[in-house]
């Protein structure tokens, strides 16, 4: 009786393992998106692990001359490319393992109402990173990198290192939809920057630089023109969600600083007039390069580019009139007696910046 229950079981086993193996070959498992604009609507790349078979349909580019190749379809919508894909190759389109979602500037100034439709809707996981890039998608998904990683996650660990370290907002898909669709504020989405030259012996790409520096602002509606890396430090620390940064200082000489730890607090106060604002900007440096004179203070000349940073993202927000401060979510629970512009969040709302840093 034992065995005949063992035997069960091993066939059991190997039944259940067949079917997920059938499952397997009959998907392709996306693990990079690109979006771009063609004449018939949308040109989307698919980058997927090929196993090192020969892939098919699609017109395939090779990505890392080994296991990585990106399919192309294109269709009016996003939902008839990812039909087009299906009807091409015979399988299912598993969007479930993608780990970046990348828009080109070329369809930077569209909506986002159609892309967040289809994410929502779509069975891609809603906290994947989406960002714009400079060029076309489908050569920035396809671009062969050398640095020992499959595109897809070597491209994801670039912009999430930029998030981390406050040189870029959090575009998880799930926050731009809250942002955009619901509360009514600009979302600053990463631009990932892929710049390369071609080698006069074989022509083939050499990446020279790859790295976040801008951001584009993103409304419902349409777009508000980009940020630097610094503005969205600034933007970090209003908004209180910055955690870490690397820092540059010039006093007689230039040092470089290392901030964590970093607790920010925001209070708003309403007199039923004006609110103010109140952000208390508190961290540890440690300097990493010293070449400043020894009488500088560097904290003291930190403190003040802090200062300088939350400026510049203060001015920049009250210019294009995009709410990426989060303003209005603090004026709603605080200042419920405060009719606030529609067209600009930081119209009659005063903002007080404390900093204070202390060295390891």
């Amino acid at each position: 009786m034992k065995r005949l229950f063992c035997g069960v079981l091993v066939f059991l086993a190997m039944l259940l393992s067949g079917c997920e193996a059938g499952n397997i070959q009959r998907r392709v498992v996306v693990h990079a998106l690109g979006i771009d604009r063609s004449k018939k609507g949308y040109e989307v790349s698919y980058q997927v692990f090929s196993g090192g078979e020969e892939s098919t349909g699609g017109g395939p580019v090779d990505a890392s001359e080994s296991t990585v190749v990106t399919l192309l379809a294109e269709g009016r919508t996003l939902y008839e490319a990812e039909e087009s894909l299906r009807l091409q190759t015979g399988k299912e389109i598993f969007l479930g393992d993608t780990e970046l979602v990348v828009i080109s500037e070329q369809v930077g100034e569209d909506a986002l109402s159609e892309f967040l439709e289809y994410f929502r809707n779509a069975d891609i996981y809603l906290g994947v990173n989406v960002v714009y890039c400079r060029g076309a998608a489908k050569d920035t998904i396809g671009a062969k990198l050398n640095q020992g990683s499959a595109t897809a996650i070597l491209l994801r660990g670039v912009v999430e290192t930029a998030i981390e370290n406050s040189r870029a907002c959090s575009s998880r898909i799930i926050e731009i939809s809250n942002a955009v669709e619901f509360d009514g504020e600009a979302a600053p989405i990463p631009i990932l920057s892929l710049e390369r030259e071609e080698s006069e012996e074989d022509m083939s790409v050499s990446d020279v630089t790859l790295g976040v520096f801008d951001s584009l602002l993103v409304t419902k509606g349409g777009t508000l023109g980009e940020i630097d890396e610094n503005i969205a430090i600034g933007a970090r620390l209003l908004r209180g969600d910055a955690k870490k940064l690397a820092l540059t200082v010039r006093g007689s000489g230039v040092a470089s600083l290392e901030i964590d730890g970093l607790k920010i607090r925001r209070e708003c106060s309403f007199n039923g007039t004006a609110p103010k604002i109140k952000v208390t900007i508190c961290g540890r440096y440690s300097v990493k390069s010293p070449s400043s004179g020894e009488g500088d203070d560097i904290g003291g000349l930190a403190e003040r580019e802090l200062l300088n940073l939350c400026g510049l993202a203060y001015e920049r927000s009250y210019e294009s009139g995009g709410d990426f401060l989060r303003v209005k979510k603090l004026l709603k629970k605080y200042a419920q007696g405060f009719s606030m512009n529609p067209e600009n969040a930081l119209d009659g709302v005063g903002f007080e910046v404390f900093v204070s840093l202390s060295e390891y």
